[in-house]
């Protein structure tokens, strides 16, 4: 009798040990799930958040505040926002660019280059993960031929098998209505910024 208790307590203690193996994989797997689901719910609040905004009544007064309402828009553009997000995005921030870059850039060319950009980035599993707004030291503001411009700088954090940082320079415009409007952007390096 004592042998045939051997071999079923090493069972019971195998079963045991894989039951609590189990139950741990489990547990970290729903912490997670969890965690996607808050960062996505985060995520969603933030599309929300920028979709709801008036920017006829809340337009950002200050270059480096265009520029960071266009690079938060980029990221999310760039980084998981829902279809049915993205037109709606899309067409919000052109609202941020100024005349003569609306002119070259017809709606419906600028949505069908967005959404060939944004599907050959999922294919290549590149996104923005953050950007912040750098080199406030080197913003210049200037008149030209009676009109006012302005730069500003944004980092954005790229993930690709890595990450990357790529810096933009934006040049800025004030309109008709005193509104900083973006005239268009470039990547720069640190040496050439």
């Amino acid at each position: 009798m004592k042998k045939s208790k051997k071999p079923m307590s090493a069972i019971f203690t195998v079963i045991s040990i894989a039951a609590v193996v189990l139950v741990l994989v489990y547990v970290t797997q729903s912490k997670q799930s969890e965690n996607l689901k808050e960062a996505s719910l985060k995520k969603l609040t933030e599309v929300e958040q920028l979709l709801e905004m008036d920017l006829d009544k809340e337009y950002p007064e200050m270059p480096r505040d265009v520029a960071k309402l266009h690079g938060d828009m980029t990221r999310l553009l760039y980084s998981g926002v829902e279809d049915e997000e993205i037109k709606e995005l899309a067409l919000k921030i052109r609202y941020l660019y100024d005349d003569e870059l609306l002119a070259v850039n017809s709606e419906e060319q600028y949505l069908a280059d967005l959404y060939s950009d944004i599907a050959l980035w999922h294919q290549l599993d590149r996104r923005i993960e953050y950007n912040v707004v750098v080199n406030e030291e080197k913003e210049e503001s200037y008149t030209k031929d009676g009109q006012k411009f302005a730069n500003a700088f944004v980092s954005f954090t790229i993930t690709q098998k890595g990450q990357t940082s790529e810096l933009r320079r934006y040049t800025m415009r004030k309109d008709k209505d005193d509104k900083w409007k973006i005239l268009g952007w470039e990547y720069v390096t640190d040496n050439q910024n």
